[in-house]
């Protein structure tokens, strides 16, 4: 099982690492990228620990502003190859989006790989839908799909 709570900079090196396990280069955070995201004030964090304490898995969100409207944003979401399909991913995304709903946040987008088709098919059982296609997102070669989710 796992413990979530939620990231601080002593996490940045394991998250980091995942990260870069869990994403090709180019695709992966930098290290300034990713700090960036961690310490920004609108940046909701939350890492997963095993019951050993390792790092497991994290999820980074932040809130936007569009107009007078507030939105989520899920910057990344990133699991241990050992802990995929175990139900890990979905705590993470029920844990930020109860927060977001906590701040009053209404909606929630984020980006996926127009060719990741397991990754979508994750965020479509999460009652996420396609709004929008970035051309070139990834690397310049890959598009992203643009997909949002209403909280209720």
């Amino acid at each position: 099982m796992w413990t979530l709570r939620t990231a601080e900079r002593s996490d940045f090196d394991a998250l980091y690492q995942l990260d870069q396990q869990c994403f090709e280069p180019g695709i992966a955070y930098s290290r300034v990228e990713l700090m960036a995201f961690l310490s920004h004030p609108h940046s909701l964090s939350l890492l997963a620990e095993s019951t050993s304490g390792a790092l497991i898995g994290f999820i980074i969100a932040e809130v936007r502003r569009k107009g007078e409207m507030r939105i989520g944003h899920i910057v990344t979401i990133d699991v241990a190859e050992a802990m995929r399909r175990k139900g890990l991913g979905r705590a993470l995304m029920f844990a930020v989006e109860r927060r977001m709903r906590e701040v009053g946040i209404a909606r929630v987008r984020l980006e996926v790989a127009a060719d990741n088709l397991g990754a979508q098919a994750f965020y479509e059982e999460e009652a996420y839908e396609r709004i929008g296609r970035i051309q070139g997102y990834y690397l310049g070669r890959v598009d992203a799909f643009v997909m949002e989710k209403k909280l209720e």
